[in-house]
């Protein structure tokens, strides 16, 4: 399977630690403050949930049908001009009505990725796909197609020994690791240390992300929080990530550097 150079891989080899809001939030700082073509595509087939992120939750036409017969131009939801998603479906498919028919339908389905991408990613300066969690055949099918990815995870000892795993794993696989996203960031003395982290696995931590209780808000409202609270600490901290992969400059107000706000 031929890999794009434009898409990259949004991967955790634990739940829990915000990889999808990460996903969405990149993608609507790419597209809404750096101006890119951004495409953000849902390949956690078997526990979808980027479409939510963005107030879509029974689309027409999901993932699912792109990878099986229907023309992929079809199946993007155009969020905005910059911003065009392609989410998965959120219900299970009366196909898949035994665990066994799951997991036989879902190799499959996982199998024709170049089918949508094939095409399509010419059409936009980056891809970012959320992959499902963990190593499985939904993540090592995205991984395939994309040609780097990057890692997120939590400052705390059961997360980054998950995150060393999955550095080690790209490796072999001659995966590029572009950096490690630090979510959830409280800033307590028993969390590993940004230093501690790229020490330890020699990898760059391209951003931490602060925790911050306006993100479950924002997943209420439908918004990332790029967009539902633009000036709060984490839509701050996502902004500066976005401009790192967009090779720009992020620039804050001198009155919010001096007053913090």
């Amino acid at each position: 399977m031929e890999k794009r150079g434009n898409v990259i891989a949004i991967i955790s080899p634990k739940g829990g630690v915000g990889k999808t809001v990460t996903t969405a939030n990149l993608a609507a700082a790419l597209a809404f403050v750096y101006d890119k073509r951004v495409l953000a595509v849902d390949t956690n087939i078997s526990t979808a949930s980027l479409g939510m992120h963005f107030n879509v939750f029974y689309p027409e036409y999901t993932i699912h049908d792109a990878l099986e017969k229907t023309p992929v131009e079809r199946v993007i939801d155009l969020y905005h001009q910059n911003l065009h998603l392609i989410p998965a479906s959120i219900k299970i498919r009366k196909k898949d009505s035994t665990m066994k028919k799951f997991r036989e339908n879902l190799y499959q389905t996982v199998g024709n990725y170049e089918k949508i991408f094939g095409g399509i990613s010419e059409k936009y300066d980056m891809v970012l796909l959320d992959c499902a969690p963990g190593f499985d055949m939904e993540t090592m099918a995205a991984m395939n197609i994309a040609s780097g990815m990057i890692i997120v995870t939590n400052p705390d000892y059961p997360s980054i020994a998950t995150a060393a795993k999955a550095v080690e794993y790209a490796r072999k696989i001659r995966m590029p690791v572009g950096g490690i996203v630090l979510n959830k960031v409280r800033g307590k003395r028993y969390e590993l240390k940004k230093e501690e982290i790229e020490s330890a696995l020699n990898v760059k931590v391209l951003e931490e992300i602060p925790f911050d209780k306006k993100i479950p808000e924002s997943i209420a409202n439908g918004k990332p929080v790029v967009l539902f609270r633009e000036n709060s600490k984490s839509a701050r901290a996502y902004k500066r990530l976005a401009a790192v992969l967009a090779g720009e400059t992020y620039k804050e107000s001198w009155l919010r550097r001096f007053f913090g706000f």
